[in-house]
């Protein structure tokens, strides 16, 4: 028997309020994540990936999870009380946010937020917790950690405040790691030294990844299994080489388009996908990417396709499929 997901994501619905009544971000979304893995999941912003991860984490703000489960190593997580969620974070599930930042407290030494973590985590006396924080800071590559580690956040650039970042969510060597599109505001080269990172890192400590992301060719980097979102919804899963080779979805086909190529002419406008992403509060009828959808026909403006099996793993929520079985939307389906 194939041993249980270290996460296991499952009919995951999230509303938020707002003056005109809840909006649903996150409508049914299932994944998992097993131990030593990388699953990326990707789509345009506003299809509701960060809002998944921080459902995971217990970081919703003013939103709430409606119904569905979180599982970490089977715990059910949703409902569990704020202490539980704050004892988890840190030993078994963390997370890099997209822009450190504002994620990095401005009135602190870079040392003394990784120090907090194992302060707190693992009660470690302050000196040895120093010790180690220069240790992960040197670790994620940071020069001069010795003299780093009493630096304010404003004094490091945006690479190095990443690698902080880092720092941080590993310090404690968690089970599960999330990270929220860690390279979005980075050139090139700091954005390819980060996922190099990353990957040296989940090597050497065997954490499994959870990465969030819009960026079609990071998912080919980076990842073994791929969760298509779009408007709150999984679209299209399943393991990467499949999914980027011969994408099933419509979606998935125009994310994928969108990603320039050597070969590409320079004379060639960029292809984009028309329209944009639906507000919340005005999601279509039927498939909420048909207004959008170079493939649409009729029925795709009244009845919203399921999830239907495609072989190898593999999903795709499209009506182009219909002779397909469905797919039971539980183990990396939404």
């Amino acid at each position: 028997m194939p041993s249980p997901p270290l996460l296991d994501v499952s009919d995951l619905h999230v509303r938020f309020p707002t003056p005109d009544g809840p909006v649903h971000a996150v409508a049914g979304v299932s994944f998992a994540v097993s131990a030593g893995e990388t699953v990326a999941v990707v789509g345009e912003s506003g299809s509701g990936k960060s809002v998944s991860s921080l459902a995971v984490l217990g970081l919703l703000g003013s939103g709430r999870i409606s119904a569905g489960s979180v599982r970490l190593r089977g715990e059910e997580l949703v409902g569990a009380d704020r202490e539980r969620l704050r004892l988890l974070r840190g030993p078994e599930i963390a997370m890099i946010f997209q822009n450190p930042t504002s994620s990095l407290d401005p009135l602190f030494t870079i040392g003394d937020q990784v120090i907090e973590a194992l302060r707190v985590h693992q009660a470690m006396p302050r000196r040895a917790a120093r010790a180690r924080a220069v240790e992960m800071l040197r670790e994620v590559g940071l020069p001069d950690p010795e003299r780093r580690v009493r630096s304010y956040p404003h004094e490091l650039s945006g690479g190095q405040q990443q690698r902080v970042m880092v720092a941080i969510a590993l310090a404690c060597e968690p089970a599960l790691l999330i990270a929220d599109e860690p390279t979005t505001a980075l050139d090139v080269t700091v954005e390819a030294q980060i996922l190099d990172l990353l990957r040296r890192m989940q090597r050497e400590h065997g954490t499994a990844l959870l990465f969030i992301t819009h960026d079609m060719a990071v998912v080919a980097e980076m990842a073994d299994r791929v969760v298509v979102m779009y408007a709150g919804r999984v679209v299209e899963h399943g393991p990467v080489t499949e999914v980027l080779r011969s994408p099933r979805n419509p979606y998935t086909r125009a994310l994928i388009d969108a990603i320039p190529t050597p070969a590409t002419p320079r004379d060639r406008p960029m292809s984009a996908i028309a329209g944009s992403v639906p507000a919340l509060a005005e999601m279509p009828a039927g498939c909420r990417f048909h207004p959008r959808c170079p493939s649409v026909h009729d029925r795709c403006s009244v009845a919203e396709p399921p999830l239907f099996e495609l072989g190898s793993a593999t999903a795709s929520r499209c009506w182009l499929h219909e002779n397909a079985p469905t797919a039971g939307e539980v183990h990396g389906v939404g």
